[in-house]
């Protein structure tokens, strides 16, 4: 998969004043996204400028479930809305200090990608193949769970928007370099090279 990079420097950056954890993508229970408002419930009260948001289209009335447990668990600063495209997508996105995809099981994760387009550091489940988070030191990969989660979030939001930022640099670095199209576009030319040629196989392919 590759993704094209937001052009992020004319749209607004994070606030100081209020701060926010997003969420983006299809509202469905595989994205363990009760997990997230869960682990939530932990921290609300210990970081008052910061709120969480929940974007996108709901399947089978998840929606709905996750905002009758944010009102059981007295949750005052969750909201959880409708899809976003194009230039509000991008803002959702570039307005955001923390992206989070506590998802249970993906093969890829593009939101993953395309929140770090937008200079954004994430959290990610293991559930989710971004190992490289921790490796280009733009975030978090955890383990399952709201413990773990909870953890990570505490650590992340105690940071200063600074290092944030600088986090979220970085992982826009990371993927113009191995996730832009371009870039993914070279790798398939060289494995039909090497198919058509034969020889060593190029970096991207992987033989047992």
């Amino acid at each position: 998969n590759g993704i094209d990079p937001f052009p992020i420097h004319t749209l607004p950056r994070p606030s100081c004043r209020g701060r926010t954890v997003l969420s983006l993508g299809r509202i469905h229970p595989k994205k363990g996204l009760d997990r997230l408002v869960r682990a939530w419930a932990f921290l609300e009260t210990e970081f008052p400028q910061w709120q969480l948001r929940i974007i996108g289209p709901s399947e089978g009335g998840h929606d709905k479930q996750l905002h009758a447990l944010a009102q059981r668990l007295n949750l005052q600063r969750v909201t959880i809305g409708g899809p976003l495209y194009a230039e509000a997508k991008i803002e959702a996105y570039r307005t955001a200090d923390l992206f989070v995809l506590p998802t249970l099981n993906e093969n890829f994760g593009l939101t993953v990608a395309e929140a770090l387009s937008a200079e954004i550091p994430v959290i990610s489940t293991k559930g989710a193949p971004w190992s490289g988070l921790e490796t280009e030191k733009c975030g978090w990969w955890i383990d399952q769970g709201v413990a773990p989660l909870a953890a990570a979030l505490r650590s992340a939001m105690a940071h200063t928007p600074e290092h944030l930022r600088q986090m979220g640099e970085r992982g826009r670095d990371w993927m113009i370099r191995d996730y832009a199209w371009g870039r993914i576009a070279n790798d398939m030319f060289d494995v039909y090279q090497w198919l058509k040629r034969g020889g060593p196989p190029p970096k991207t392919v992987q033989l047992d």
